[in-house]
């Protein structure tokens, strides 16, 4: 199979790269950047079956001209809330299945023209195929057990998303711009979930970093100067990525956690070595290019992914999923 993968000089990008690029069943992958020296390089260094190219993926007609004969597009572009939905409608336009790392909840409003493309053009996708949303989904859907619902059959408990994270050893800067874009204010730590800071997202999930330097140096730099305004944020964004070397985390503390709480329960995916985003995002796509094409449009990632693929893929990267 010949796969595109979109972002691929990235944090989250890089790594996928080496996995695809380690599998049997992907004939010809096409490493795609702005950055057309990081990606030459990249290609180069893994494998005589990659290749490389240079795409504006704010920019339809780069983008399209790539996909001819393709079988799948794996997105790893950020930041996703300005990117993922042309890259997604740009892939059902060439009739080409495609998977996103994707960073947030996509709106309900574009997430049905996003369907209605990809059911047009006969082709599946899924989006959010990293650790938040993603793992998160996964986790949700297989592995948390919401205990005893006899007394409110109709009303299970909400379910808490949250990705915890060593801002020293994880994400790049479409990630943290993100974070810094987002936070709304200090939350309390999801069940389950690591001891550290957490803060609300727009979105109902939390983003949690270790206590310590991590967590005081966060708040400070997204309440204070995050109160600038868009430019603010940016600039917060740009603070973190500049002196996260400094924000040490205790010994043993994961490169990143995802995670699912409903009421007593929680179920959480512990990912030492910060991989399992992107592992998630290369097996995604691997499935969308192989699978025979009966059902069309933006699939849910549950639906791709069972419980058991989801334990095999953890396991391959080191990680560990934990329930209780």
């Amino acid at each position: 199979m010949k796969i595109v993968l979109l972002g691929a000089a990235g944090f989250t990008g890089r790594a996928a790269a080496v996995m695809l690029a380690r599998r049997d069943d992907v004939g010809e992958l096409i490493l795609v950047d702005y950055d057309i020296r990081d990606a030459k390089r990249l290609a180069k260094a893994l494998s005589p079956k990659c290749r490389w190219a240079m795409a504006d993926v704010g920019k339809p007609l780069e983008l399209s001209r790539l996909l001819e004969g393709i079988d799948a597009v794996a997105s790893a572009v950020g930041p996703c809330n300005e990117y993922e939905k042309p890259v997604l409608l740009a892939c059902a336009a060439a009739g080409i299945a495609a998977a996103s790392i994707g960073d947030g909840t996509i709106a309900a409003e574009e997430r049905r023209e996003i369907d209605g493309a990809f059911r047009d053009a006969g082709v599946p996708a899924v989006a959010g195929c990293g650790m938040m949303p993603g793992w998160t989904e996964l986790l949700a859907a297989h592995f948390l057990d919401a205990g005893d619902r006899s007394a409110h059959p109709q009303r299970p408990p909400p379910t808490t998303r949250y990705l915890f994270f060593s801002p020293a050893r994880f994400g790049g800067y479409a990630f943290l711009r993100g974070v810094a874009k987002g936070i709304k204010g200090a939350a309390p730590v999801p069940g389950g979930a690591p001891a550290g800071s957490y803060f609300a997202l727009p979105d109902g999930s939390r983003i949690g970093v270790p206590e310590g330097k991590a967590g005081t140096r966060l708040g400070r730099i997204v309440g204070t100067v995050g109160k600038l305004g868009a430019v603010g944020k940016e600039f917060s964004a740009a603070l973190l990525l500049w002196t996260r070397g400094g924000m040490k985390e205790p010994a043993g503390t994961p490169v990143a956690v995802a995670g699912a709480a409903a009421g007593d329960r929680f179920a959480r995916v512990e990912d030492p070595k910060g991989n399992l985003g992107a592992a998630l995002l290369a097996e995604t796509a691997v499935r969308l290019a192989a699978r025979p094409r009966k059902k069309t449009g933006l699939l849910p990632l549950p639906e791709l992914i069972g419980r058991e693929v989801a334990e095999e893929i953890a396991a391959r990267s080191g990680a560990r999923i934990v329930t209780g």
